[in-house]
């Protein structure tokens, strides 16, 4: 049954107010992811002149201003990657193909967890050393990997990525 003119334009007015707010709302965690950032960068930097031998990222983690549910759907798995573990003690492989389809990442992929376990060994771990396995084995990043993630989430790529509605099809 079709909506009447009168309250269809009231329902259009009412979407409308909600699409600013909600465009409002993501102008706000923007900025303020931008100032997080910058506070666990002199955070890591102070710390790492305090005591050189330990790990800050361990006794400092980072915040997360996203939701629980990450929106992985629109940047690289290798991103995605980076972004969970650094929010995290450490992940197996299973676990991480598991938040990274939660988080809105689709495949193609007979086997997902292959296609992860590939990004990780191959790209991740030995062509780019951010990541490596620890014990039980959960997987960890390196101080590379936690450079490039902290860099990353800088970038209005990775804003855009995170916070985009449309899904696309991520071939790994």
């Amino acid at each position: 049954m079709p909506l009447n003119i009168e309250l269809r334009a009231n329902y259009e007015a009412v979407l409308r107010d909600l699409e600013a707010d909600r465009a409002n709302v993501q102008q706000e965690i923007a900025s303020l992811g931008a100032r997080m950032r910058e506070l666990q960068a002199s955070i890591y930097t102070l710390s790492r002149k305090v005591n050189p031998d330990s790990d800050p990222t361990l006794s400092h983690p980072t915040p997360t201003l996203r939701s629980p549910g990450h929106n992985y759907a629109n940047i690289s798995v290798r991103w995605a990657i980076l972004d969970l573990l650094h929010d995290s003690e450490g992940m197996t492989t299973s676990e991480i193909a598991e938040a990274l389809r939660a988080g809105g990442v689709q495949t193609k992929a007979a086997n997902f967890v292959n296609n992860v376990s590939a990004v990780l060994t191959t790209t991740m771990q030995k062509s780019h050393k951010e990541v490596e396995q620890a014990s039980e084995g959960k997987w960890r990043l390196t101080e590379t990997g936690v450079s490039a993630i902290e860099y990353i989430r800088t970038t209005d790529k990775f804003r855009r990525g995170c916070t985009a509605r449309t899904a696309f099809i991520h071939k790994v």
